[in-house]
Protein backbone atom coordinates (compact mmCIF):
# COMPACT_ATOMS: atom_id res chain seq x y z
CA UNK A 1 0.00 0.00 0.00
CA UNK A 2 1.12 3.36 -1.14
CA UNK A 3 2.15 6.48 1.27
CA UNK A 4 4.28 9.33 0.48
CA UNK A 5 5.24 12.52 1.99
CA UNK A 6 7.04 14.85 -0.22
CA UNK A 7 8.12 18.42 0.83
CA UNK A 8 10.17 19.01 -2.26
CA UNK A 9 7.75 18.34 -5.28
CA UNK A 10 8.21 19.16 -9.01
CA UNK A 11 6.72 23.00 -9.16
CA UNK A 12 7.42 23.48 -13.04
CA UNK A 13 4.23 24.69 -13.90
CA UNK A 14 3.61 24.97 -17.63
CA UNK A 15 3.40 27.94 -18.70
CA UNK A 16 0.06 27.50 -20.93
CA UNK A 17 -1.49 26.30 -17.70
CA UNK A 18 -0.62 29.24 -15.84
CA UNK A 19 -1.78 31.73 -19.02
CA UNK A 20 -4.94 30.16 -19.03
CA UNK A 21 -5.82 30.61 -15.30
CA UNK A 22 -4.82 34.03 -15.88
CA UNK A 23 -7.40 34.03 -18.63
CA UNK A 24 -5.50 34.68 -21.93
CA UNK A 25 -6.87 32.39 -24.59
CA UNK A 26 -5.33 29.67 -26.23
CA UNK A 27 -2.53 30.42 -27.82
CA UNK A 28 -1.74 34.48 -26.55
CA UNK A 29 0.53 34.69 -23.65
CA UNK A 30 1.23 37.60 -21.25
CA UNK A 31 3.55 40.60 -22.85
CA UNK A 32 4.78 43.71 -21.46
CA UNK A 33 3.98 44.04 -17.97
CA UNK A 34 1.55 41.47 -17.69
CA UNK A 35 4.86 39.38 -18.59
CA UNK A 36 6.96 40.69 -15.93
CA UNK A 37 4.50 40.30 -13.43
CA UNK A 38 4.11 36.74 -14.10
CA UNK A 39 7.75 36.17 -14.13
CA UNK A 40 7.91 38.02 -10.54
CA UNK A 41 5.43 35.98 -9.00
CA UNK A 42 7.28 32.70 -10.27
CA UNK A 43 10.45 34.16 -9.18
CA UNK A 44 9.41 34.74 -5.81
CA UNK A 45 8.16 31.63 -5.69
CA UNK A 46 11.08 29.66 -6.52
CA UNK A 47 13.19 32.16 -4.07
CA UNK A 48 10.29 31.63 -0.97
CA UNK A 49 7.90 28.71 -1.76
CA UNK A 50 7.66 25.65 0.19
CA UNK A 51 5.16 23.72 -1.72
CA UNK A 52 4.44 19.69 -0.18
CA UNK A 53 2.17 16.78 -1.19
CA UNK A 54 1.15 13.95 0.93
CA UNK A 55 -1.13 10.75 -0.36
CA UNK A 56 -1.85 7.45 1.02
CA UNK A 57 -3.87 4.23 0.66
CA UNK A 58 -7.43 3.84 2.21
CA UNK A 59 -7.67 0.75 4.63
CA UNK A 60 -11.25 0.05 2.86
CA UNK A 61 -14.01 1.29 0.52
CA UNK A 62 -17.45 0.72 0.08
CA UNK A 63 -19.72 1.84 -2.30
CA UNK A 64 -23.61 2.19 -1.01
CA UNK A 65 -26.40 3.44 -2.82
CA UNK A 66 -26.22 6.66 -2.44
CA UNK A 67 -23.22 7.01 -0.49
CA UNK A 68 -19.44 5.66 -0.25
CA UNK A 69 -17.19 5.20 3.12
CA UNK A 70 -13.83 5.50 3.20
CA UNK A 71 -12.10 4.09 6.16
CA UNK A 72 -14.98 3.97 8.08
CA UNK A 73 -16.05 7.75 7.02
CA UNK A 74 -18.87 8.65 5.12
CA UNK A 75 -19.42 10.76 2.24
CA UNK A 76 -22.46 11.49 -0.51
CA UNK A 77 -19.97 12.21 -3.30
CA UNK A 78 -22.28 11.05 -5.76
CA UNK A 79 -20.27 11.82 -8.98
CA UNK A 80 -17.43 10.34 -7.59
CA UNK A 81 -19.32 7.18 -6.23
CA UNK A 82 -21.15 6.80 -9.41
CA UNK A 83 -17.72 6.58 -11.11
CA UNK A 84 -15.97 4.14 -8.86
CA UNK A 85 -18.98 1.97 -8.75
CA UNK A 86 -19.11 1.93 -12.98
CA UNK A 87 -15.19 1.81 -13.18
CA UNK A 88 -15.48 -1.66 -10.47
CA UNK A 89 -12.69 0.42 -8.46
CA UNK A 90 -11.59 -1.60 -5.60
CA UNK A 91 -9.74 0.88 -3.61
CA UNK A 92 -8.89 4.63 -3.21
CA UNK A 93 -5.91 7.05 -2.65
CA UNK A 94 -6.54 9.84 -1.09
CA UNK A 95 -4.30 13.18 -1.67
CA UNK A 96 -3.67 16.25 -0.23
CA UNK A 97 -1.37 18.81 -1.78
CA UNK A 98 -0.51 22.69 -1.16
CA UNK A 99 1.33 25.54 -2.41
CA UNK A 100 2.41 26.45 1.66
CA UNK A 101 1.06 29.71 3.77
CA UNK A 102 4.09 31.77 2.56
CA UNK A 103 2.33 32.49 -0.83
CA UNK A 104 -1.32 33.33 1.16
CA UNK A 105 0.92 35.49 3.98
CA UNK A 106 3.24 37.33 0.77
CA UNK A 107 -0.56 37.80 -1.36
CA UNK A 108 -1.74 39.28 1.94
CA UNK A 109 0.90 41.53 1.91
CA UNK A 110 0.65 42.46 -1.69
CA UNK A 111 -2.74 43.30 -1.55
CA UNK A 112 -2.71 45.76 1.94
CA UNK A 113 0.48 47.38 0.38
CA UNK A 114 -1.97 48.52 -2.52
CA UNK A 115 -0.45 46.05 -5.53
CA UNK A 116 -3.41 44.53 -6.20
CA UNK A 117 -1.78 43.62 -9.60
CA UNK A 118 1.26 41.88 -8.52
CA UNK A 119 -1.52 40.25 -5.79
CA UNK A 120 -3.37 38.73 -8.89
CA UNK A 121 -0.74 37.15 -10.34
CA UNK A 122 0.84 35.65 -7.35
CA UNK A 123 -3.10 34.54 -6.18
CA UNK A 124 -3.30 32.89 -9.54
CA UNK A 125 -0.16 31.30 -9.83
CA UNK A 126 -0.97 29.74 -6.34
CA UNK A 127 -3.60 28.05 -7.77
CA UNK A 128 -1.67 27.41 -10.99
CA UNK A 129 0.82 25.47 -8.69
CA UNK A 130 -1.57 23.27 -6.61
CA UNK A 131 -3.41 22.05 -10.21
CA UNK A 132 -0.07 21.34 -11.32
CA UNK A 133 1.05 19.58 -7.99
CA UNK A 134 -2.38 17.37 -7.76
CA UNK A 135 -1.91 16.62 -11.69
CA UNK A 136 1.38 15.46 -11.14
CA UNK A 137 0.64 13.45 -8.13
CA UNK A 138 -1.35 11.71 -10.32
CA UNK A 139 0.95 10.84 -12.39
CA UNK A 140 3.06 9.52 -9.55
CA UNK A 141 0.38 7.11 -8.80
CA UNK A 142 -0.18 5.89 -12.24
CA UNK A 143 3.84 5.01 -12.04
CA UNK A 144 3.28 3.13 -9.10
CA UNK A 145 -0.28 1.32 -10.14
CA UNK A 146 1.19 0.18 -13.62
CA UNK A 147 3.47 -1.49 -11.40
CA UNK A 148 0.74 -3.16 -9.51
CA UNK A 149 -1.28 -4.05 -12.42
CA UNK A 150 -4.27 -1.61 -11.55
CA UNK A 151 -4.97 1.30 -12.98
CA UNK A 152 -6.00 5.12 -11.45
CA UNK A 153 -9.05 7.12 -12.14
CA UNK A 154 -9.17 10.58 -12.40
CA UNK A 155 -9.57 12.54 -8.74
CA UNK A 156 -12.45 14.13 -7.53
CA UNK A 157 -12.49 16.32 -5.09
CA UNK A 158 -14.88 18.27 -2.30
CA UNK A 159 -16.17 21.27 -3.94
CA UNK A 160 -16.64 19.74 -7.57
CA UNK A 161 -19.67 18.85 -8.88
CA UNK A 162 -21.70 16.01 -6.72
CA UNK A 163 -19.84 16.74 -4.06
CA UNK A 164 -20.37 19.34 -0.98
CA UNK A 165 -17.43 21.36 -0.14
CA UNK A 166 -18.66 20.94 3.66
CA UNK A 167 -17.77 17.48 3.49
CA UNK A 168 -14.14 18.80 3.16
CA UNK A 169 -13.24 18.52 7.05
CA UNK A 170 -14.14 15.03 7.26
CA UNK A 171 -11.90 14.37 4.50
CA UNK A 172 -8.98 16.26 5.85
CA UNK A 173 -9.26 14.81 9.31
CA UNK A 174 -9.14 11.32 7.21
CA UNK A 175 -5.93 12.29 5.59
CA UNK A 176 -4.42 13.11 8.87
CA UNK A 177 -4.59 9.73 10.17
CA UNK A 178 -1.08 9.06 8.47
CA UNK A 179 1.50 6.06 8.91
CA UNK A 180 4.57 6.10 8.56
CA UNK A 181 5.03 9.77 7.29
CA UNK A 182 3.96 12.95 9.44
CA UNK A 183 1.37 15.38 8.17
CA UNK A 184 3.81 17.88 5.93
CA UNK A 185 2.43 21.06 6.52
CA UNK A 186 -0.35 22.68 8.89
CA UNK A 187 -3.78 22.79 6.97
CA UNK A 188 -7.36 23.83 8.55
CA UNK A 189 -10.31 23.90 7.27
CA UNK A 190 -13.67 26.04 8.54
CA UNK A 191 -16.85 25.11 9.11
CA UNK A 192 -18.18 26.10 5.31
CA UNK A 193 -15.40 23.80 4.10
CA UNK A 194 -12.82 26.02 3.14
CA UNK A 195 -9.38 24.92 3.50
CA UNK A 196 -6.00 27.45 4.90
CA UNK A 197 -3.79 28.01 3.76
CA UNK A 198 -6.55 28.75 0.94
CA UNK A 199 -3.77 27.42 -1.89
CA UNK A 200 -4.29 23.80 -0.83
CA UNK A 201 -6.28 21.00 -2.19
CA UNK A 202 -7.44 17.13 -0.71
CA UNK A 203 -8.48 14.62 -3.61
CA UNK A 204 -9.31 11.22 -4.01
CA UNK A 205 -8.25 8.70 -6.36
CA UNK A 206 -9.92 5.56 -7.40
CA UNK A 207 -7.90 2.15 -8.44
CA UNK A 208 -9.63 -0.36 -10.70
CA UNK A 209 -8.21 -3.76 -11.59
CA UNK A 210 -10.65 -3.38 -14.85
CA UNK A 211 -9.16 -1.06 -17.32
CA UNK A 212 -11.00 -2.54 -19.71
CA UNK A 213 -14.29 -0.64 -18.21
CA UNK A 214 -13.06 2.62 -18.72
CA UNK A 215 -12.78 2.81 -22.42
CA UNK A 216 -17.19 2.59 -22.30
CA UNK A 217 -17.48 5.63 -19.29
CA UNK A 218 -16.84 8.64 -20.52
CA UNK A 219 -15.03 10.85 -17.54
CA UNK A 220 -13.25 7.90 -16.58
CA UNK A 221 -10.14 7.48 -18.21
CA UNK A 222 -7.27 9.68 -16.38
CA UNK A 223 -5.42 11.00 -19.29
CA UNK A 224 -8.43 12.87 -20.13
CA UNK A 225 -8.07 15.31 -17.30
CA UNK A 226 -3.99 14.89 -17.04
CA UNK A 227 -1.80 17.63 -18.93
CA UNK A 228 1.53 15.98 -17.50
CA UNK A 229 3.03 15.52 -20.93
CA UNK A 230 6.29 13.26 -20.13
CA UNK A 231 3.89 10.42 -18.95
CA UNK A 232 4.69 7.25 -20.24
CA UNK A 233 1.01 5.68 -19.66
CA UNK A 234 -0.84 7.75 -21.59
CA UNK A 235 -3.78 6.27 -23.02
CA UNK A 236 -5.97 9.31 -24.07
CA UNK A 237 -5.24 12.67 -25.74
CA UNK A 238 -5.76 15.48 -22.71
CA UNK A 239 -9.16 16.82 -23.46
CA UNK A 240 -8.41 20.76 -22.79
CA UNK A 241 -6.00 20.22 -26.16
CA UNK A 242 -9.34 18.63 -28.25
CA UNK A 243 -11.01 20.39 -30.45
CA UNK A 244 -13.82 18.30 -30.03
CA UNK A 245 -14.18 17.35 -26.62
CA UNK A 246 -16.36 14.56 -25.78
CA UNK A 247 -19.03 15.13 -23.36
CA UNK A 248 -18.91 13.52 -20.30
CA UNK A 249 -21.94 11.68 -19.23
CA UNK A 250 -20.70 11.29 -15.56
CA UNK A 251 -21.49 15.21 -15.42
CA UNK A 252 -19.09 18.12 -16.68
CA UNK A 253 -15.87 19.09 -13.92
CA UNK A 254 -15.55 22.85 -13.56
CA UNK A 255 -12.46 24.63 -13.04
CA UNK A 256 -11.46 25.08 -9.58
CA UNK A 257 -9.57 28.28 -8.69
CA UNK A 258 -8.40 26.93 -4.87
Amino acid sequence: MIELADTRPDVGVAPDEYNRLLGYPRGRTPDGRAAELADQARAWYAAHGRPWVYARHAETLEIGSSSLSIDGVTFTASRLRVMLQRAGAHSVILVAVGAGPELEADASRLWRDGKPDEYFFLDVYGSTLVEHLIMTTGARLCTWAAQQGVTVLPHDSPGYPGWHVAEQPRLLDLLKHTRAHAWPCAVDALESGALRPTKSQLAVFGLTRHADRLRGLAGALPCEECSFEPCGYRRAPYRRRCQHPAADSLGSRDDVLT
